[in-house]
């Protein structure tokens, strides 16, 4: 391609940074050229990666689509650019190579097949081969073969038929010619699928190296074990190294040196799964269909290997426990305080690919309004994302998906926000084919820009800065608030306490780690905020009294945003210092269970003493108790 229009981000020597573009001769593969001012440094240029993998600076296909095809002024495309190079800098992730282990286990029940499969593979796989039910000279037949698990690797157990003691054996040939069934061959191999027991070879070895009944103990150790042919055996739980015939691609895939990208990581202190309770919100585990995401007794796990970055589990991630290192939350929230979106904008989200696609489509066109914006994965994007940019002033937001997958629901709740706020329907739209998409950008030119938009670029966590952006667009709305209570809601909702059973204990506090739940430890009240809430359940599941109900659903009342009152409780205090140590429901409870089982003694009321104060009352009754002896 000649005449390339070049965008580039570059510093002076005085140390100055500047946006400026030049026409380039580059086409893909090649290496992609710097400025032609050889006095400029190039920190950032627009562009394909995938067309320059090897390119000295980054490539900003945003930098591109948006220099050539929107209407953006020079300083709009400086500030661009700096978000982009700001973008570029911020990401950190761990990288690193995995050596290729081409070993697997091949189980078949049917020799021809599995001599077969080897004739084919064997050149590319080291095949350890398994029989399950025939027999034959060239491979081993195994019999209760059980599969585990072991470290990264599976153990298979399994038991073989060994008749001929070969530390006795002198290969006399003895036994071979007495065979009836012409079952013993010349390498010593017996065919048990043919004999018939005669004992005929162990009369007449005369080492007595022959038993028929000697069964030895196995093991096997392997990266990767394919079934063919249907073998049906108990497998474990965790699978993900076991194959059939269906699934060869998949093994291929995993067996050759691979280079893994730990793009995605879990945050613990705001993760509302309980890997000790075993309990919480699963929406990450239920939303990978790669078994990538583990959830276990350390909490959530990431199977990088497994991982095809698919964007499912983060968009369904409430929390933002699991980021996305290519463009972290909290990147994306700062972006737009180096760029400032203009109003009214429509905004078209998609990877480096679709949009590389949609500007070799449309160089000689430009449309007014618009910002393109590459994200990585699409279909990782969140309510947060979406609404953010409608309430910095986007008026359509086109997300540029081929395959949503978990952004659908997001999608679909922005939309329904949206809808309840300024009653507008489908602001968020995903665009499937990039040939679409021209016709709906013109028809998005007419947008009317917003009389007011959001600034705050702070961030602490997803929840808390996506409902910071509900509370705000959520004062538009002109009619009384629906609770939204779809799937897409299903992240949402209240929590209902029972006052009367609340004893104040608190337990519910320490598995909140959102914030939802809060206390006074003065008053030892229990309060609320709904907004924060993601349904996970623990609070409920870990209420000693069962005093806690969830009620899912979203609303855009000013209650749902506001902090409430749950239950308080009178402190009780130590009758001997004064020390605040529990409730007074707790210590009445106590009181009541052991009452009821006659091992309350009123006048040795040791309960309603603190912890320090119960020793040294228990210390004073012993010392009373020892010389009301020694004076008896």
């Amino acid at each position: 391609m000649s005449n390339y229009p070049g965008h580039f981000f570059a510093t002076s020597k005085e140390g100055q940074t500047t946006y400026f573009s030049e026409p380039l001769s580059v086409s893909p593969g090649t290496p992609f050229p710097g400025s032609s001012d050889t006095e400029d440094t190039v920190l950032l240029a627009g562009g394909f990666q995938q067309n320059h993998p090897d390119s000295a600076f980054p490539l900003s296909a945003t930098l591109q689509c948006n220099g050539d095809l929107t209407t953006l002024d020079p300083a709009a495309l400086t500030s661009l650019a700096k978000a982009e190079l700001n973008r570029f800098n911020s990401q950190s992730y761990r990288s690193y190579g995995v050596d290729a282990d081409n070993r697997v286990t091949v189980i078949a029940k049917n020799a021809s097949t599995l001599h077969s499969f080897i004739d084919t593979y064997g050149g590319l796989l080291k095949i350890d081969p398994i029989l399950s039910q025939e027999y034959d000279s060239e491979l081993t037949t195994c019999h209760d073969i059980v599969v585990k698990n072991s470290s990264d690797q599976l153990a298979v157990h399994f038991k073989v038929k060994q008749p001929i003691d070969f530390e006795r054996c002198t290969y006399c040939g003895a036994c071979g010619p007495v065979c009836p069934e012409t079952c013993l061959n010349e390498q010593l191999f017996l065919d048990f699928s043919k004999c018939t027991l005669c004992k005929e070879c162990i009369t007449a070895c005369p080492e007595k190296a022959i038993d028929l009944h000697v069964i030895e103990t196995r093991e096997l150790t392997t990266p990767a074990l394919l079934l063919l042919e249907g073998v049906d055996l108990q497998l474990p739980e965790n699978s993900e190294n076991i194959y059939t015939e269906s699934d060869l691609p998949a093994l291929f895939k995993n067996i050759f040196d691979t280079e893994v990208e730990e793009v995605i990581t879990w945050d613990a202190a705001i993760c509302q799964y309980s890997g000790r309770l075993g309990k919480g919100c699963n929406a990450c585990f239920t939303a990978c269909s790669h078994q990538a995401i583990q959830q276990d007794k350390t909490g959530v796990g990431i199977d990088h290997h497994c991982c095809v970055e698919c964007g499912a589990c983060m968009a369904s991630c409430p929390t933002g426990a699991l980021s996305y290192k290519r463009f972290e939350d909290e990147h994306f929230i700062h972006y737009f305080s180096d760029f400032s979106l203009p109003p009214g904008a429509t905004v078209v989200l998609g990877d480096e690919a679709a949009l590389h696609s949609f500007w070799w489509q449309n160089q000689r066109r430009q449309y007014s309004n618009v910002l393109f914006l590459e994200y990585p994965q699409p279909a990782a994007l969140h309510a947060m994302h979406f609404l953010m940019l409608f309430a910095m002033g986007a008026r359509n937001i086109f997300l540029l998906a081929p395959e949503a997958n978990g952004a659908s629901n997001q999608v679909t709740l922005s939309n329904s926000v949206i809808e309840q706020v300024l009653h507008r329907k489908q602001t968020v739209q995903v665009i499937t084919a990039v040939s679409a998409l021209s016709a709906l950008l013109v028809q998005a030119e007419d947008s009317p820009a917003p009389d007011d938009s959001y600034h705050n670029f702070s961030y602490s966590n997803r929840r808390t800065k996506l409902m910071e952006i509900v509370r705000f667009l959520a004062q538009y709305s002109t009619t009384e608030p629906e609770i939204l209570t779809d799937s897409s809601a299903a992240q949402f909702g209240v929590v209902h306490c029972d006052a009367d059973k609340c004893t104040g204990c608190l337990a519910c506090i320490g598995e909140c780690r959102i914030g939802a739940l809060t206390s006074d430890g003065k008053s030892y009240s229990l309060s609320y905020t709904p907004s924060q809430c993601v349904q996970c359940g623990i609070c409920a599941d870990v209420c000693p009294e069962n005093a806690l109900t969830l009620e899912p659903g979203l609303t855009l009342s000013k209650s749902f945003f506001s902090q409430q009152l749950l239950a308080e409780t009178e402190p009780a205090q130590c009758k001997s210092c004064g020390k605040i140590f529990g409730t007074q429901k707790s210590l009445e409870k106590v009181v009541s269970i052991l009452t009821g089982k006659g091992m309350w003694d009123k006048s040795d009321d040791l309960l309603s003493y603190c912890d320090d104060c119960r020793v040294i009352n228990l210390y004073k009754t012993g010392e009373n108790e020892r010389a009301n002896r020694t004076n008896g």
